[in-house]
């Protein structure tokens, strides 16, 4: 079955990113002392890239065309981290990301990770990154049998460049792995890509 997924796409990415807006002036807000939740917003972002990989007895490999809002949460205080040059980031990431191949179709869903990331050089962080993702996959494979329910397991790293008070550009590297962790009724062999993803954040 064939998707317009390039009309979903945009609809998709402007929705979630609208409803993040309100959490933006709340990021700035400090408790009654002055000092900061253990857990608060502190990046909104969108992004996209390029992934490749292959699917069994498919002559042509495939190739995805990510598209992402990111939203990450401020975590040094929930684990105790004062270094000023390090952040724990808790991190959602709903995404719709468009496939192409021998069979054409998208994957949609929302990732729920950890992004750490460390000052190397002022303006510029390394950071890696981890997620699963429960998604939909809209194509028929060998490895995971019909259409349907899975996960987007996602792990990388890269580097974020704050170009600007409160911008900042990032990019990077990720190896991706989808599987429904047999908790479907069909063949769970499992696809492994890579991507290279790049996108613009707000900082608070």
């Amino acid at each position: 079955m064939k998707y317009h997924s390039s009309f979903l796409c945009p609809l998709f990415f402007v929705f979630v990113f609208a409803m993040s807006i309100p959490f933006r002036h709340a990021a700035a807000e400090s408790l009654p002392d002055g000092g900061k939740p253990a857990v608060y917003l502190n990046e909104t972002g969108i992004g996209s890239g390029y992934a490749w990989g292959s699917l069994k007895g498919n002559d042509q490999d495939m190739s995805i065309y990510p598209a992402f809002v990111r939203i990450g949460f401020n975590a040094n205080g929930l684990f105790g981290i004062k270094s000023r040059k390090s952040t724990l980031q808790l991190t959602l990431e709903p995404f719709v990301n468009i496939v192409s191949g021998s069979e054409d179709g998208v994957e949609a869903g929302c990732g729920f990770g950890v992004r750490y990331l460390h000052e190397v050089a002022s303006p510029v962080d390394l950071f890696v990154e981890a997620s699963v993702a429960p998604m939909y996959y809209s194509i028929d494979t060998k490895e995971q049998g019909a259409a349907g329910f899975n996960f987007l397991d996602q792990f990388g790293a890269g580097l974020q460049y704050r170009f600007a008070p409160g911008k900042a550009l990032f990019a990077g590297y990720r190896f991706r792995h989808i599987s429904h962790a047999g908790l479907a009724d069909r063949s769970n062999d499992g696809i492994n890509s890579n991507a290279i993803v790049a996108g613009f954040s707000w900082l608070y």
